[in-house]
């Protein structure tokens, strides 16, 4: 990532307008799977037979979210974040200030944060970011290709991981560790799968994390592709995944939903979500290029005010919950509610934007980390 000598401005020194649309839907999209954790006790989160489906259209909610959700969402989160790890370095020392120390202290605010918002939500991921960072951040120089092999590895590696948990544990474990009651009900078995679920979540995230370092290094996630060759690649890497998470799903199905055969069947899931993530990446690269107008804009103003977004997600479902009764949920109703918020963050966001320069979590953040009061109105609209 070294600085050409020819003086001329890196592209990404100014504002990478795609990638703040590649991050506003994966604000959107990580709601999918979070709704089922703030409306659903026990163990829906991983089982979409729980809680019982009341129609047939609950359980194509159920399956969409499974293949097309499940992983995918978070996957591109964290590419993003690898990513925004080396774009940072990048203009701190360009304003003059230590990269490392400067992102470690940025992450030690995310942190904080993140322990916040666990406090609300126990499915918080800003706690798990804040934590990676310092390994980024020691791997930041190693080479691209290197960065993308390491990456697909360590995302891959919790296959193997649940699978020797498998062959040891009771099945039972699962759905005590699923249901949240892991500590009530302490075990070996219990402990083995929760520190089997603790592993998974950081090497997936940190396994995209340095997928997402390797495209920044190489100049992928920088220079689009708007031709239709990509889309046609992007579109196949999407088909791809969802066939393979789809076989997953449809293995577990005639097993009837046994905790063995979910954790068996995601197998294939998270396999399928690394073509699928990169798919998406593709094609929302080349929607970004190809796209004007009212909604694009409004995924953008998403993506920039992402953190405040997603927390504040936390905050409207988890209300929601405690003032619903639980009569009225089931996975329909709740993939409508999510349409609704979605809606409401869309029109929000831009119409925040037209007036302050950030979102009000990114503005707080941005003060904290440089330690000084930034310009938050935009000067147009004073």
């Amino acid at each position: 990532m070294e600085q050409q000598a020819t003086g001329e401005v890196r592209p990404s020194f100014q504002r990478i307008t795609h990638l703040d649309t590649v991050r506003g839907v994966a604000v959107m999209g990580i709601l999918i799977m979070n709704a089922v954790s703030f409306f659903f006790v026990g163990a829906a989160y991983f089982d979409i037979s729980s809680p019982e489906n009341k129609t047939i259209l609950d359980w194509l909610v159920g399956g969409f979210g499974e293949v097309f959700a499940d992983q995918k969402f978070m996957a591109l989160f964290s590419i993003l974040f690898g990513a925004s790890v080396l774009l940072f370095c990048e203009r701190a020392a360009a304003k003059g200030h230590s990269p490392v120390r400067l992102s470690l202290w940025r992450n030690f605010l995310l942190l904080l944060m993140g322990s916040f918002h666990a406090s609300i939500w126990v499915g918080d991921i800003l706690f798990v970011y804040a934590c990676c960072a310092p390994v980024l951040l020691l791997c930041r120089k190693l080479p691209p290709n290197l960065l993308i092999s390491v990456g697909t590895l360590l995302y891959l590696s919790p296959i193997i991981v649940s699978g020797l948990t498998v062959s040891f544990v009771d099945p039972a474990a699962f759905l005590k560790v699923w249901g949240g009651f892991s500590i009530k009900n302490p075990s070996s078995d219990v402990d083995l799968v929760f520190l089997g679920l603790m592993y998974d979540v950081f090497a997936r995230a940190m396994g995209m994390m340095f997928i997402g370092m390797g495209l920044y290094a190489n100049g992928m996630l920088i220079h689009v592709n708007a031709s239709d060759a990509f889309f046609k690649r992007s579109l196949c890497l999407v088909a791809l995944g969802a066939l393979l998470s789809g076989v997953g799903l449809a293995w577990t199905a005639t097993q009837n939903f046994s905790p063995i055969a979910i954790v068996q069947g995601n197998f294939a899931n998270t396999v399928g979500t690394v073509p699928m993530a990169l798919g998406y990446l593709g094609l929302l690269m080349w929607w970004n290029e190809k796209t004007s107008g009212v909604l694009i804009n409004r995924i953008r103003a998403l993506g920039k005010t992402a953190l405040t977004n997603y927390i504040g997600q936390t905050v409207v479902c988890v209300t929601l919950a405690s003032l619903l009764p639980g009569e009225w949920l089931s996975r329909t109703t709740v993939f409508l509610l999510i349409i609704v918020i979605w809606w409401a963050q869309l029109y929000l966001a831009e119409k925040w934007l037209k007036r302050y320069r950030f979102g009000p979590l990114e503005y707080l953040w941005r003060c904290a980390t440089y330690r000084r009061m930034a310009a938050f109105v935009n000067k147009e609209r004073t």
